[in-house]
């Protein structure tokens, strides 16, 4: 007896952790929603010659706007305003996608591409390598060398970061682009 009453406070101990530990992938997310209602301005920090167009535009994200399981981010690079980020919970997993439209609002040929955060992320930083459907989506628009896109969202105390990273095949050279927001909100 005096050893079942003596495991009691060690088991509801576990059980209160238990109930309140989330997974990583949750915590960015919520970490994330601190930016909902912000517009922030950031540049690339990236040295690519491919990303000079990037460097030389403005970029801003936002008018964020959240909802429960979703939270979108539009992006403006210089004057356009045709791509929104979008984070959202499905199923379990942590998505990212990145949306594109044409100028009179119709979808791109290339769009909704992205993935579902991979093992190993953290409350601060979440990869989301290409999924079938966006390979799928590259394959049908020749965009063949973004196979093994690999997207990064990370915060830090006064930055939201971006990044695209590939590796480098026998035709198209390693691709590592990356762009810092300076946010107005630090996140929780």
């Amino acid at each position: 007896m005096r050893r079942v009453l003596a495991s009691l406070p060690l088991a509801a101990i576990l059980v209160g952790c238990a109930g309140s530990s989330s997974k990583p992938s949750d915590t960015f997310f919520e970490n994330m929603t601190a930016l909902c209602g912000q517009t922030v301005s950031g540049n690339v920090i990236s040295e690519q010659e491919v990303d000079a167009d990037w460097r030389a535009s403005d970029l801003v994200v936002g008018p964020v706007t959240c909802e429960p399981d979703t939270i979108r981010l539009p992006l403006a690079v210089g004057e356009d305003t045709s791509r929104t980020w979008v984070l959202s919970r499905m199923d379990g997993d942590l998505i990212f996608r990145h949306e594109h439209v044409e100028p009179d609002g119709s979808p791109s040929a290339v769009t909704q591409y992205g993935g579902a955060a991979r093992e190993g992320g953290t409350a601060s930083r979440q990869d989301f390598p290409a999924d079938a459907a966006t390979k799928a989506n590259f394959q049908e628009n020749g965009l063949t060398a973004s196979l093994p896109n690999v997207w990064t969202l990370s915060l830090d105390n006064d930055q939201l970061l971006y990044a695209l990273a590939r590796p480098a095949t026998n035709t198209d050279p390693a691709r590592d682009f990356r762009a810092a927001f300076q946010l107005n909100v630090k996140p929780k």
